[in-house]
């Protein structure tokens, strides 16, 4: 089967539209940090979609499907955040048009998982979870852009050192390194409905999700 996922990786219209996200959000955002949705968040996603793939067994066609929307899911910022999600799939389109040999049904799975990327309750197939999820969990200091001032949940989540994700027996483990000065509250008040979210792609999948805080598990009611 062809790479179509490494030819798009090296498109110098697309590497560029990813590396001048970050730009845009400086520029528009002067006065708060913003979440990184440019290579660094890129290549999270694709990472951690292709290990979510690849640990439930599936074939390598949906795992590089799976590694295309995690490329293109964010591209739409380029153009503002606001339905961001929408704008990256209709720029998607033009991007797959350039690969001859996929099908349209492909093409349509790649494009409505990057749609439904920011909401869960629309998940339609399991590129779409694996990405939904992949894209969720991206909450470390690693992902804070620094721009003037910082607010308490930006604050917050800088004292999140790093984040794993563990596939096994069905269940995928999500567990969150922190500092002392970590304020679990704060994230669980901010982020519960997300929490919850995870848990109905990780269905999806046929998994269980389990969130974790240095190794504790934490119980969130759907």
């Amino acid at each position: 089967m062809e790479d179509y996922f490494k030819r798009l990786f090296n498109a110098t219209d697309i590497t560029m539209i990813i590396d001048n996200i970050n730009e845009m959000f400086n520029k528009v955002k002067k006065d708060m940090f913003s979440a990184c949705h440019g290579r660094y968040h890129a290549m999270f996603v694709i990472d951690t979609v292709e290990y979510i793939l690849k640990s439930l067994s599936y074939d390598s066609k949906t795992v590089e499907f799976g590694k295309i929307a995690a490329l293109l899911h964010d591209i739409g910022n380029i153009a503002g955040r606001w339905n961001h999600a929408r704008k990256s799939a209709v720029l998607t389109v033009v991007f797959l048009d350039g690969l001859e040999n996929l099908t349209s049904e492909e093409k349509d799975i790649i494009i409505q998982a990057i749609e439904d990327h920011s909401d869960a309750n629309n998940i339609s197939s399991a590129i779409g979870a694996a990405l939904f999820i992949a894209d969720k969990t991206d909450i470390s200091k690693r992902r804070i852009l620094p721009v003037e001032t910082i607010d308490v949940w930006s604050s917050n989540l800088l004292e999140i050192e790093d984040v794993n994700i563990c596939v096994s027996d069905k269940t995928i483990l999500i567990n969150h390194i922190t500092t002392e000065a970590f304020s679990k509250d704060i994230l669980i008040n901010g982020y519960a409905q997300q929490f919850n979210t995870l848990i109905k792609a990780a269905e999806y999948l046929g998994c269980t999700c389990q969130i974790q805080f240095n190794g504790t598990k934490e119980n969130f009611a759907v």
